[in-house]
């Protein structure tokens, strides 16, 4: 049995609100991650990406993420059934130590860094976000072609 696993895209939203509006955030290095194929006996799967989280002045912030379902769930799908994953989150540019995100609950206290040099790129990753899809629910899927979205909101706390 082999499942395509095609892509889990990002969408990331950055929220200051009025009592913040002198902070300047950004966010750097958050591209889409592509799955490729999974076979019976392969295990899990597991992906992360080193991001940079920048903001100005440098200030605690917080993370929220929504799947793309009704309930806000973290799943793919491939048109008929769902396939459910889980997220994870690190202020430190490493997935070891993450904390897993629960859908439309901020993750709160994490640590803000400055901007380089240049506003417009990143010096070097301040976090990690991470997925992980159980080799008991890829078992259970159908077979097919599977792709889904996450939104993030990033704001200041």
């Amino acid at each position: 049995m082999t499942k395509k696993l095609h892509h889990l895209v990002f969408i990331v939203v950055l929220f200051c609100s009025p009592c913040t509006l002198l902070a300047e955030m950004r966010v750097f290095g958050l591209e889409d991650f592509n799955l490729g194929r999974w076979v019976l006996g392969a295990g899990p799967i597991q992906a992360n990406a080193n991001i940079c989280v920048s903001i100005r002045p440098p200030a605690p912030y917080q993370v929220t993420a929504y799947g793309s379902t009704a309930s806000n769930a973290f799943t793919l799908t491939n048109g008929n059934d769902l396939l459910p994953y889980r997220m994870f989150f690190n202020d430190r540019p490493r997935p070891n130590g993450a904390t897993e995100l629960q859908a439309g609950q901020a993750l709160g206290g994490l640590r803000g860094r400055r901007f380089g040099q240049n506003r417009q790129q990143c010096n070097r990753p301040t976090a990690n976000i991470s997925l992980y899809i159980s080799d008991t629910d890829l078992v259970r899927s159908s077979s097919g072609r599977y792709s889904g979205t996450v939104i993030i909101i990033v704001g200041p706390e």
